[in-house]
């Protein structure tokens, strides 16, 4: 089977379950674009993760609440999809009775919880160590992607830590070489981030807004603007940045970690652009035309 996931740690540990349980023996990163768009060929022999359903998968599990009201939401599949804190939890749930071997990942999936929620403390994001900052390096919107010089690229060393998981504690996997090189990469870059933020960002009433387009964007873990100085008053976040080139841009939403005021539910929103998302955070990649106009839509439907 060919397991579908996306570029996280929640996406990491599904794959690692079901290698685990003998339904993994091939992986693929993909975006939630990809399949709505169809861009991937989906066939019964492929497993869906923390993404949206296909009619022709094997099997789907998934959390994001904005998916289970759609009209063409399926009445029938194999897999899960409930609200949840991660993808990985449910899978973890499907299978735990048939293989209770799956227990000796139980911290490991309560972590990814709480990674995946945004359930952490101050000081977890500021100083992320163990199963956090596993997480941290694993996000694709932390950015390690866009660096081309590490020995292995990015995307090889990803799909390396889903066998390493297998095999060894989250500690040892950090302690390797190529980890090594990562999180060095993480901490020297991360002072150059908070000034990133705070130079690119401004707080519009309650929300945190940032444009991005076009700069060179630093290493830095999605939960850092949430803690700066001038910023941290606000109770939800829009960013947006290029995404492919000549195609779309990308806007992401979604409630501070800390200040938990916002009854704007984040993927609802994205819903009515395109894309989806949960309660607490969401995304949705509008045209190159329409970026500035969208925008703004999303500013005003944040406000307080």
């Amino acid at each position: 089977m060919r397991v579908l996931y996306r570029e996280d740690l929640d996406g990491v540990v599904c794959a690692v379950i079901l290698k685990e349980v003998g339904l993994c023996d091939d992986v693929k990163i993909a975006h939630p674009r990809d399949i709505q768009e169809s861009r991937v060929d989906i066939t019964s022999n492929d497993i869906i993760c923390n993404l949206p359903y296909h009619k022709g998968c094997y099997m789907w599990f998934d959390h994001h609440s904005s998916e289970f009201d759609k009209s063409n939401f399926p009445k029938e599949f194999i897999g899960i999809a409930d609200v949840a804190p991660s993808a990985a939890g449910l899978v973890y749930k499907y299978f735990l009775s048939d293989f209770p071997e799956l227990k000796k990942y139980e911290r490991l999936v309560y972590e990814t919880d709480l990674i995946d929620s945004a359930n952490l403390t101050l000081d977890q994001v500021k100083n992320p160590e163990g199963t956090f900052l596993l997480g941290f390096l694993l996000d694709s919107r932390t950015g390690l992607g866009y660096h081309k010089d590490f020995k292995i690229s990015n995307f090889d060393w990803i799909n390396s830590v889903i066998d390493w998981l297998t095999k060894f504690s989250v500690q040892e996997i950090l302690d390797l070489p190529d980890s090594i090189e990562r999180t060095v990469r993480y901490q020297e870059m991360y002072k150059e981030g908070e000034r990133f933020y705070q130079k690119n960002s401004e707080l519009d009433g309650n929300v945190i807004v940032t444009d991005i387009r076009d700069k060179k964007i630093p290493l830095t873990n999605r939960f850092l603007i949430y803690s700066l100085p001038e910023l941290e008053k606000g109770n939800i976040s829009v960013r947006l940045a290029n995404g492919k080139v000549g195609e779309f841009n990308t806007i992401s939403v979604a409630h501070s970690i800390f200040v938990k005021t916002s009854k704007v539910h984040s993927g609802k929103l994205c819903r009515q652009y395109g894309g989806g998302g949960h309660s607490g955070a969401g995304t949705c990649q509008p045209s190159i035309e329409d970026t500035d106009k969208i925008f703004q839509e999303i500013i005003d439907a944040c406000k307080d």
